[in-house]
């Protein structure tokens, strides 16, 4: 690895991403403060302006002459900055729309079984119930079924990369899979409760606790164990070699072997 091209690398992607999150306020404030606007005469304006693009466009196609190219390239630039803005940051918002969903998603089904149970009140439960059932089984899942997971969010996400043809281009499904592949997710799991842990016991010997009840603590410190063991289960289970139709051979054999041998 080439520490040098690495860290030019990182510094070159920090500057994107940055870019990209700030281009992303600027255009959520302008779409806030147009929603907020009671008079909707900025869309006649924005009308106007569209109408006045195509008439230079096409005058220009008619009567090309330095003129009109040069005035059609000053009125088009603000349109065109706004598009360039926007496409400089579909990568970052993407990866963030698909993270936050992801994450989301991987909730959905403990937070249904908890409001179930809640609704039929077939188990009473407590609040260090409820954070170890949602944290375990939300990290569990996000490593067993991250695949199909990220299938649900490319389907039905905001940007619809399996249908629509105009973001297929900006191939936000690689860069999403890159960054969300199962050993990225197991290592951002284990660092987590790795520095949860550290915190966790520098508190433990200072007799105190990271929340106000401590029991909470020992929620995640069991889910964290929880997840510990399921992910060793993942990891082992491809050399777990016990196949049902070779273990109904062996015990047919074992049944009827010795028999064979004294006919012979």
């Amino acid at each position: 690895m080439n520490l040098k091209k690495e860290s030019k690398s990182t510094l070159f992607l920090l500057i994107i991403i940055v870019i990209s999150l700030i281009i992303m306020f600027f255009l959520s404030m302008g779409i806030e403060h147009l929603n907020t606007i009671k008079s909707y005469n900025w869309i006649f304006y924005f009308l106007g302006y569209v109408g006045l693009l195509i008439l230079l466009g096409w005058l220009h196609k008619k009567f090309p002459n330095k003129v009109l190219e040069y005035l059609n390239y000053v009125i088009s630039f603000p349109l065109s900055l706004i598009l360039f803005l926007f496409q400089f940051a579909i990568p970052t918002m993407g990866l963030v729309i698909h993270t936050i969903l992801f994450v989301l998603l991987c909730y959905i089904i403990p937070l249904t079984l908890i409001r179930l149970n809640e609704h039929f009140e077939y188990l009473e439960q407590t609040d260090q119930t409820v954070i170890f059932i949602n944290l375990t089984l939300a990290t569990c899942i996000s490593v067993a079924f991250y695949k199909q997971i990220l299938n649900v969010v490319y389907r039905f996400g905001p940007f619809r990369i399996k249908s629509s043809e105009k973001i297929k281009k900006f191939k936000l499904d690689e860069l999403t899979d890159y960054v969300l592949n199962k050993e990225n997710i197991r290592f951002i799991i284990y660092s987590s409760f790795f520095i949860y842990l550290l915190v966790f016991s520098f508190q433990y010997f200072q007799n105190s606790s990271i929340f106000e009840i401590a029991e909470n603590d020992k929620a995640v410190y069991q889910s964290f164990l929880c997840f510990l063991a399921f992910d060793r289960l993942l990891l082992n289970i491809k050399k777990f070699l016990l196949i049902p139709s070779e273990l109904l051979k062996k015990m047919l054999n074992s049944i009827v072997g010795d028999e064979k041998k004294q006919k012979l």
